[in-house]
């Protein structure tokens, strides 16, 4: 494993062909929480039927498309499902903490996100643009990555 660093410092890998039950591997299960940004449970553009909230107390069943959602789960829970998530790409952050409801990293510069996670909790973070693709998983605690053999 070549480990590099990213523009922050931090120690980061690339790792090819990546799905997401091969990066889970990088997860460490000490650290209990896990936060999907941006997933979406159809990988394809088209209408399908499913059970959405309307609000916090309505559901309703209904064609959409496009359905996309932040889910925070604990590490545990995540690895139980992993491969359900091997078909997709994904951006997640594991942490320490649970992340605040109102933090929006695409509200924050690119720059200032390292910082950002950190100050809330965040051990590492993952981008896979698609699966099977070369992903990226960065961890702000320098020396981890080199104890992991993926």
């Amino acid at each position: 494993m070549n480990i590099e660093k990213n523009r922050s410092g931090h120690d980061m890998v690339f790792v090819h062909g990546a799905i997401a039950s091969k990066l889970a591997s990088y997860l460490n299960d000490a650290v209990p929480y896990v936060w999907v940004l941006g997933h979406m449970p159809n990988r394809y553009v088209q209408w399908w039927e499913t059970t959405v909230p309307l609000n916090h107390t309505e559901h309703i069943q209904a064609r959409v498309r496009l359905l996309t959602y932040d889910i925070q789960l604990s590490t545990s829970e995540f690895l139980a499902h992993v491969k359900a998530f091997d078909d997709h790409g994904f951006v997640l952050v594991q942490s320490h903490k649970p992340m605040p409801d109102t933090l929006d990293l695409a509200r924050i510069a690119e720059e200032q996100q390292d910082k950002i996670l950190i100050q809330n909790g965040a051990f590492l973070r993952m981008w896979l643009p698609h699966a099977i693709e070369t992903a990226s998983v960065i961890c702000y605690q320098p020396g981890y990555l080199a104890t992991i053999h993926g």
